[in-house]
């Protein structure tokens, strides 16, 4: 079990930086301070400033806290001004970048920390008045803790205006939303949230892996601290993948295929547009469409794109790519660490050598010791993760496994995302669906979302794979409804582009 200081320093400046930079947690907190929750002098004055500031312009300072501070600098003892200059500039690239800033963990984690100082402080009242012989102000001080707890601890009601408030302030600030795909897949899943839990399913080789480690890239690259738990691949495998991912280079110089979208129209030569960009028909409709040759004068095209008359299938084009080099990957990831921090975790583990309980270990270790605390989570995959207990066997271990997946995006108040292999009889499918989840239906019960991933033999050789929402706890959702995603594995890019497939009829799809 972690071992917790008895004053703990950090979870006091967590809090700080949570008021100057957070409207949200500066709502909810800042009504249930008190002075004497603080044991650092230095974060009782700048609660103070922060509690304020908000009060007057209803938002937090950011910034602000540094003229705050020059103000106030003269009042302070010495000793306090140079603490609180230390800190200030300790945290300066949260409130100057303005990086997105886990503020329901944090409120947790405070009113926690309020309930154990407040509890502290009304016992050592108690008890110094007891050995006073003051038996009633003591009982007083106890009845006087359950009126505070009761205050700031319990559920809230909804039926009062200041909730309502809250909630209408919430919504508009979007609090809860981190990213989403740009594109035709981005608005088919939606807004990817806090305290959600992801699925992914598929057959077995269809990229479910890539997948997970993509949306953690993609919330990388929008300054949110990512964690990826791998049970799949080890540590040299995984940075391989990741690495071509981020710098599309190849392990020798050559030309690769990038599959691109392109008009049936123009394919079939039934375009009539003077904008059209090509010249040729590549085939006559109703024949089948002949296969990529680096050497054909066929030119794609999309200048309709967006557009009604667009009628989208995709052709291929040939792109040449430099071998990775030492000096070159080095410089690269430099470039990323200089403008996205360090916002990123990679851990592997042997399969079934690891449970939700041991990632929670983990996380905690990381917060403990390295103020990292991931607003996004990937674990690659909850099917080959160890049991909790290791009585359970079958479909009962599998259901607790995403019940507990659920219970870490719920408490640690982020996105988990996660994977599970599809059935047998989804290799031969057109499309993968909720009938095709393997060994325990129940999976669905538990997820807020579920993307299937669908691909053809064809598809795959032509570097595409059709995404499908088939589960979603608060929309509505078609389990027929694909989006086209373009792909160039051989170089980790995972997510070139995309485009939302026309609707087809159900149909029945036997093996």
């Amino acid at each position: 079990m972690l071992r917790r200081r008895a004053v703990d320093n950090t979870v006091e400046e967590k809090i700080l930086t949570g008021l100057i930079v957070s409207d949200k947690f500066c709502r909810d907190i800042i009504p249930i301070i008190k002075k004497d929750y603080f044991l650092i002098p230095h974060a009782q004055k700048i609660s103070h400033w922060c509690s304020e500031y908000f009060n007057q312009y209803k938002k937090a300072p950011m910034g602000h806290i540094k003229d705050i501070f020059l103000a106030e600098k003269q009042q302070l003892q010495l000793e306090d001004a140079n603490l609180i200059e230390a800190f200030l500039t300790k945290i300066s690239n949260q409130f100057e970048n303005e990086e997105p800033f886990n503020e329901e963990y944090l409120r947790d984690k405070t009113l926690n920390y309020f309930k154990k100082r407040s509890m502290k402080i009304t016992i050592d009242m108690a008890q110094a008045l007891v050995e006073l012989d003051r038996t009633e102000e003591a009982e007083a001080e106890i009845r006087k803790f359950k009126t505070i707890s009761k205050d700031v601890f319990s559920g809230v009601n909804p039926i009062t205006e200041v909730e309502v408030k809250k909630y209408v302030q919430n919504i508009k600030d979007k609090s809860s939303v981190l990213f989403r795909f740009p594109g035709a897949i981005g608005n088919m899943i939606g807004d990817f949230e806090r305290d959600t839990l992801l699925g992914i399913l598929s057959p077995a080789k269809r990229g479910k892996s890539f997948w997970i480690l993509e949306i953690g890239i993609q919330a990388f690259f929008e300054r949110l601290k990512v964690a990826v738990f791998s049970l799949e691949m080890n540590l040299t495998q995984l940075e391989r993948r990741m690495y071509k991912r981020l710098t599309a280079l190849g392990d020798e110089s050559r030309e690769f295929i990038y599959p691109t979208f392109d008009c049936m129209k123009n394919q079939t030569g039934t375009c009539r547009k003077r904008e059209r960009t090509n010249d040729i028909r590549l085939y006559i409709e109703g024949t089948p469409k002949p296969e990529f040759a680096p050497k054909m004068q066929y030119q794609p095209c999309t200048i309709c794109r967006g557009t009604r008359d667009f009628s989208a299938t995709t052709w291929s084009t040939m792109i040449k790519r430099e071998k990775v080099r030492d000096r070159d990957l080095i410089k690269h990831i430099r470039g990323l660490e200089d403008m996205y921090n360090d916002n990123f975790r990679l851990i592997t583990y042997p399969s079934f050598s690891a449970n939700i309980s041991k990632i929670k270990w983990d996380l905690a270790d990381m917060e403990e010791n390295q103020n990292f605390i991931p607003d996004v989570i990937c674990i690659d995959y909850a099917d080959i993760l160890a049991p909790e207990d290791k009585r359970q066997i079958g479909r009962e271990r599998l259901d607790e496994t995403w019940k507990m997946l659920k219970n870490l995006a719920d408490t640690k108040h982020c996105l988990v995302v996660t994977a599970s292999q599809s059935n047998r009889g989804s290799f031969k499918k057109q499309n993968v669906t909720q009938t095709d989840i393997a060994e325990d239906i129940r999976k669905i019960a538990h997820v807020d979302s579920m993307v299937a991933l669908s691909q053809t033999p064809d598809e795959k050789r032509e570097g595409i794979i059709r995404l499908g929402l088939i589960a979603e706890r608060d929309g509505e959702f078609d389990e027929y409804k694909t989006c086209m995603v373009l792909q160039q594995l051989d170089l980790g890019q995972v997510f070139l582009d995309s485009e939302l497939m026309p609707m087809k009829k159900k149909i029945e799809e036997n093996a």
